[in-house]
């Protein structure tokens, strides 16, 4: 027994687990209880202990990274007399294993409670990269107040990590995937099909797969499980197909997301179902777990005390559920919640008009709205660089709504729909942008009949993807990206959970006139993450992905040394300077000088180099003369990110023939055009930092405000436009656009005014006078008699038109609808 790891007192051994011990510890600086998981010493005493050492540090990068109230949380990885620990919250409750194994009956709500915060948790882990790979009753906590943790991420595979090699083959056989078993590469799908496992035993009492380990991977394999109405008769019929889904042998035929099998559960298992297994949670506060590693208990559970709710009404998503309190943190008295209502209500009621004024972007008029649990900029807010913020992403717990009904789908928005006012915008990461959205899928298509819920999740897909595919915009030639788009969909689009730290705004989906089902989202898109896939992507398959242009500040300093005087400083070569500034320029880009007292703003990247000189000087025995020759005996070429600090690129090897020069001068600048030969146009353009640029389109000529109101949605969903801002209702109208391109006209009259027009099927739209950012188009009076809005209405959107044709392909079935794109 030891008393002491690194700074925490050793109080107890809570347990052994697979990778080692684990204690209840006391960190004395902050005064708390914490649980610390280290590696047995026989863990190290095979081949490759290194190996063993990054896992156990891979599992604190995992979990360290992810901050969601489902999810334990990390404080600490260390290292003590060669014991390697993590510190992390401690917690009371129990193993869902335990309870699996007392063979303990819940309700349904209790089902549904518990599997929407497990696949919550998992929704959120995986649009940040993280898969666990080892979703397993022992793994669920259930807290006594309803709370449900996801832990031990010690398996949990990074998308960016070498450690986890396809082939290998990690997870527990039970619970395990098909693709798992085979040591394919796996996905967050992998997760769904093990909580899927579970919801059957939750259902069930049994597992789908049982028995020896190669027996149980052979059932994973090839076997189909009873449907779980089969074994539980008073189980819906409509929950067979969730469970069929969930549990598919191949990934692509399960639910794409966390989200979207959360939505089919709730659909499927009415609160009224019975037949399921009530759960028994034990009253003993302090009880803990042999492998205890989450969270203290949130104050939650005072209404089912009282008995005046369930468990699952207290423990509901937080947005809506969370019972008021008051400054103290003591719930509020029933008295005192009806007085906060009405407060509510008043103020409510005098901010409904300006909440409307921003939400009318929204497409077809949306009933409700999705939100974040976290602070949320508003919907129409401008696409915008996000201050570096270090590398935490930004959570994003979105409260979900169950499926919504045809009539839902079609109807205008509810006068009194109380949106929750947007803080302040949670921190992001360097190299994210706010983009908007809209997603799309068409009813007609086959594979969405009889399920409501299958197209819905696909619209909100979709959504999801159009973000990414927006950042691709911004990054390429559009020429570029049509040529590679099939490439880039397969690659890049259909990863979109890896890019989007957050989704901010998500609105129900709705049915427009034009036939397709709509849903406009907004969230925080990691285009840096995706300027790096892109690149990754060109050099492995050898794409020649060209890239948008730009202009990137250069800033450039290059020192030269004596090497005959080392101690002495380096002095400034003003002449190789010359030399890499006209290279740089050659490209297009301009050369920086920082000057950090100005406030001006400071360079992209920043070029520095020191060369070293040797001054050789012999003397000619026949004629006595003395000849000098100056040869560079070694440099140090550097390029740093300014943005990110990060060093892109560093090279201390001489050129090859390198040679001598006649003159220091001559060397110098040698020097200057071997530097600017290290580096090319496509190197800064890989890695420059893109940004929306923001443009205040002023249009006139609109007939009327419900045409306006249309214009606006259209705008949204075009590809280069970036997020919308409607301007104050007056004539003329103006929208402010944050658009992909660096020349604002060129990019409003192609990616603007020539789609809208296609749409409209006339040169209704006109470019009209430019002065600075600020960008006039003109309605012709031929299309104000009513033609304009009835082909806004009914026509596809004007973002499909000049869209690629698989895009195209993908979204509309009908062929009616597919007549008027052409």
């Amino acid at each position: 027994m030891i008393s002491q790891l690194g700074k925490y007192e050793i109080r107890r051994e809570l347990g052994r687990g697979a990778m080692g011990v684990v204690y209840e510890a006391f960190d004395p600086m902050i005064k708390r209880r914490v649980a610390l998981k280290t590696i047995r010493p026989d863990q190290l005493a095979g081949e490759r202990p290194d190996d063993v050492i990054a896992r156990f540090r891979r599992e604190a990068q995992a979990a360290g990274r992810l901050s969601h109230p489902n999810i334990v949380s990390i404080y600490d990885c260390d290292e003590d007399s060669g014991t390697w620990f993590i510190a992390m919250e401690y917690v009371d409750g129990r193993e869902l294993k335990e309870c699996f194994a007392a063979d303990e009956r819940f309700r349904t709500a209790d089902i549904k409670r518990i599997m929407s915060q497990i696949l919550a948790a998992l929704d959120y882990s995986h649009r940040h990269g993280v898969v666990h790979r080892d979703i397993k009753p022992a793994n669920i906590f259930l807290l006594p107040d309803g709370t449900v943790k996801v832990a031990d991420f010690g398996i949990a595979h990074i998308e960016s990590s070498s450690l986890t090699q396809v082939g290998t083959v990690v997870g527990t056989p039970n619970y395990m995937s098909p693709e798992q078993i085979m040591g394919l590469p796996v996905d967050g799908r992998s997760d769904i099909f093990s909580t899927g496992v579970i919801l059957y035993q939750f259902l069930t009492g049994e597992r789908p797969f049982a028995g020896s380990s190669t027996t149980t991977m052979q059932k994973v394999l090839k076997e189909e499980p009873l449907p779980p109405s089969t074994l539980n008769v008073q189980l819906p019929p409509s929950i067979d197909a969730v469970v069929r889904k969930a549990l598919a042998k191949r990934a692509d035929e399960r639910f794409a997301t966390a989200q979207a099998f959360a939505e089919a559960l709730r659909g499927a298992m009415p609160a009224s179902a019975a037949g399921s297994r009530a759960v028994a949670i034990p009253a003993d506060p302090d009880a803990t777990l042999p492998n205890a590693t989450a969270i203290a208990a949130p104050a939650a559970a005072a209404a089912r005390a009282s008995g005046t709710a369930s468990a699952s009404d207290a423990a509901r998503t937080p947005a809506f559920t969370a019972a008021p309190v008051d400054a103290a943190g003591t719930p509020a008295s029933p008295r005192s919640q009806t007085a906060a209502i009405a407060l509510v209500a008043g103020i409510g009621a005098i901010g409904l008009a300006a909440l409307a004024a921003t939400w009318w972007l929204w497409p077809r008029g949306e009933p409700a709205v999705r939100t974040t649990q976290s602070s949320a900029p508003p919907a129409n807010v401008a696409a915008t660089s996000v201050p570096d913020a270090g590398n935490a992403r930004a959570p994003a717990h979105e409260t979900n709504a169950p499926p919504a009904s045809d009539a839902a789908l079609r109807s205008p928005p509810a006068a009194a729909t109380a949106v929750a006012p947007a803080a302040e915008a949670p921190s992001r990461p360097t190299g994210s942008l706010v983009i908007s959205a809209v997603g799309l899928v068409d009813p007609s298509d086959p594979q969405y009949a009889n399920d409501r819920t299958r197209m819905q999740s696909a619209a909100r897909s979709d959504s999801r993807q159009q973000l990414v595919e927006k950042a691709l915009v911004m990054l390429l030639d559009r020429k570029s990206f049509a040529t590679n788009y099939d490439m880039l969909q397969a690659r890049v689009v259909s990863r979109s959970g890896t890019f989007i730290n957050a989704i901010t705004r998500e609105g129900e989906p709705q049915l427009g006139k034009d036939g397709l089902l709509s849903v406009m989202t907004q969230g925080v898109v990691d285009v840096k993450a995706v300027q790096k896939y892109i690149n990754q992507l060109s050099r492995d398959e050898r794409v020649n992905l060209i890239r948008a242009g730009g202009d990137p500040r250069v800033s450039l300093q290059i020192g030269v040394r004596d090497a005959d005087r080392p101690d002495a400083p380096p002095r400034p070569s003003p002449i190789a300077e010359n030399i890499l500034k006209e290279r740089i320029k050659s490209f297009g880009f301009r050369t920086w000088t920082d000057d950090m007292a100005s406030g001006a703003p400071t360079a992209d990247f920043a070029v520095t180099g020191e060369a070293t000189i040797r001054k050789l000087s012999t003397r000619l025995a026949a004629s006595g003369l003395v000849i000098t020759k100056y040869a560079l005996s070694s440099w140090t070429v550097k390029c740093t990110d300014r943005v990110t600090g990060e060093e892109i690129y560093f090279n201390t090897t001489l050129p090859r023939e390198t040679g001598s020069y006649a003159s220091e001068e001559e060397a110098l600048r040698a020097i200057g055009a071997k530097v600017g030969d290290q580096f090319s146009r496509e190197f800064f353009l890989q890695h420059v930092h893109v940004a929306g640029r923001t443009i205040t389109l002023v249009v006139t000529g609109m007939p009327d405000s419900a045409s306006e109101e249309l214009l606006g949605r259209e705008l949204i969903g075009l590809p280069t436009v970036l997020a919308v801002a409607p301007g104050p209702p007056m004539k003329p109208r103006s929208y402010e656009l944050q658009i992909a391109g660096s020349d604002g006209s060129e990019t409003i009259a192609a990616d603007v005014v020539a789609p809208l027009n296609a749409k409209v099927g006339q040169a209704c739209f006109a470019l009209g006078a430019v002065e600075g950012s600020r960008v006039a188009v003109t309605v012709e009076s031929r299309c104000a008699d009513g033609v304009l809005r009835v082909r806004l209405e009914t026509h596809p959107p004007a973002g499909l038109y000049g869209a690629p044709p698989a895009r195209q392909k993908a979204v509309i079935k009908n062929p009616e609808t597919m007549r008027k794109l052409v």
